[in-house]
């Protein structure tokens, strides 16, 4: 993947927001021979690190002892466009529009029960918000032997790529056109695209009139 600027000018309090909101993120390791794997994962992201677990059978943590640099991955497929919505005939403008966040880490591992029912505890606050769960102890023997079960990750962000693909190598016409397009055909996540165009638009005149301000 390419990773043009144009794709990557994003906040970061944008970024760490929509980071966030993801519901799984993706995990790619490596064997010392060069064999991936990948997997989907509950997480949390704290920023500078990502916290999330597995299990002690799972491949990937066989991976990530002889070899703890891994990728972890965030995105959103928004959907595809037809190439005559930007050009009546050429079909290189049939595009898709998607963003996504790649960060490049080295991982810690640990077996420890009372950092596994911490690492828990974060993890349920922040899926399941409003309680309705006992808060994690190991040990409480309601959770010693699921905690047994598995090992706390914690991601240490060595690297950010960003690619947030919303048509920002288009005029802001050729966008607005789009835009019309995709609110008018709503199929799929053609709402959340739209407004994801949107955003370009809206941060572009933000910055301008930063600059012109200043």
């Amino acid at each position: 993947m390419i990773f043009y600027d144009i794709y990557s000018d994003v906040p970061d309090e944008v970024l760490g927001q929509f980071v966030a909101s993801q519901q799984l993120g993706r995990l790619v390791t490596s064997t010392l021979d060069g064999q991936p794997h990948i997997g989907l994962y509950p997480f949390v992201f704290l920023g500078p690190t990502i916290e999330m677990h597995l299990h002690r059978d799972d491949e990937q943590l066989a991976d990530l002892r002889v070899n703890p640099k891994c990728a972890f991955e965030v995105g959103e497929m928004l959907g595809t466009i037809p190439s005559h919505w930007i050009h009546p005939t050429n079909a290189v403008y049939a595009t898709a529009y998607y963003r996504t966040v790649i960060f490049e880490c080295e991982v810690t591992i640990s077996d420890d029960l009372s950092v596994l029912a911490a690492q828990q505890q974060r993890l349920m606050e922040h899926y399941q918000p409003g309680g309705g769960f006992q808060a994690l102890n190991a040990e409480d023997p309601m959770y010693r032997n699921p905690l047994n079960t598995i090992v706390a990750l914690r991601l240490t962000v060595r690297v950010r790529k960003v690619k947030w693909k919303l048509a920002q190598n288009r005029d802001r016409e050729t966008r607005a056109k789009v835009i019309g397009h995709l609110r008018e055909r709503e199929a799929g996540a053609d709402r959340a695209a739209a407004d994801a165009l949107q955003w370009t638009l809206d941060y572009e005149s933000a910055k301008q009139g930063s600059s012109t301000t200043c």
